[in-house]
């Protein structure tokens, strides 16, 4: 397993619309991954999708055809199956899943801890990203047909971290070049944020067995 970082400060905030910027901590991070760029904008068109299948734009009009992230390709397919199965085979992801969110970002962190040692900057950066997936996930992550299986696991009195799993937590990452743009930070930090995305996105690609369980059931309210 390969798990590499610089030691900065990559403190992120949950989104709020009084937040000036929660990358700008990230300036002097040097890129460290290596992936070939997917085109993740889907030929499928006319129906519900999820930002198009990853073609994201503002309201602004801004793309992310600069700020995209480098999806892996088995990443990638995942989404479209989830997509599929929700939306054209009235599915549901079996909730509370198996495998968190919180289980994937914390046994990132705690694989690369075993090789690095402890990494103050890091623990916040997955401290971040937990807060961000919970505030957004409700307004940004879901589709339609989603919506009251959101509102029973309201029963639950559990964070949404805590109940959800990888395949949300990818729709998190679809989100994120518009996070990245929407904070007006400059190129170079643009691409060291990514980088710091994509190291998390490889180790789900390098553990697919064991953190993503792609468990549907029927949507019985559909």
């Amino acid at each position: 397993m390969n798990i590499k970082r610089k030691s900065v400060n990559t403190t992120l905030e949950s989104p709020s619309p009084s937040s000036p910027s929660i990358l700008e901590n990230h300036r002097g991070r040097k890129r460290h991954y290596s992936t070939n760029k997917i085109n993740m904008v889907s030929k499928r068109a006319g129906q519900e999708n999820y930002h198009s299948l990853f073609k994201v734009q503002d309201d602004d009009g801004f793309s992310d055809q600069d700020h995209q992230l480098e999806m892996p390709k088995s990443l990638k397919d995942l989404l479209i199956e989830d997509w599929e199965n929700i939306t054209k085979d009235g599915q549901l992801v079996a909730l509370p899943s198996k495998v968190t969110v919180t289980d994937i970002l914390d046994r990132y962190m705690q694989e690369y801890e075993k090789l690095n040692g402890n990494d103050e900057m890091l623990e916040q950066t997955i401290q971040g990203l937990k807060l961000y997936f919970n505030h957004s996930l409700g307004t940004m992550l879901l589709y339609r047909s989603e919506r009251n299986q959101y509102q029973e696991l309201l029963s639950y009195g559990k964070e949404w971290v805590d109940l959800y799993g990888a395949e949300h937590l990818l729709r998190l990452f679809v989100e994120l070049p518009v996070m990245i743009h929407q904070t007006n930070v400059d190129i170079e930090t643009t691409e060291i944020m990514k980088s710091t995305f994509m190291d998390i996105l490889i180790f789900l690609q390098d553990n697919e067995k064991e953190l993503i369980v792609k468990d549907y059931q029927v949507n019985r309210n559909r």
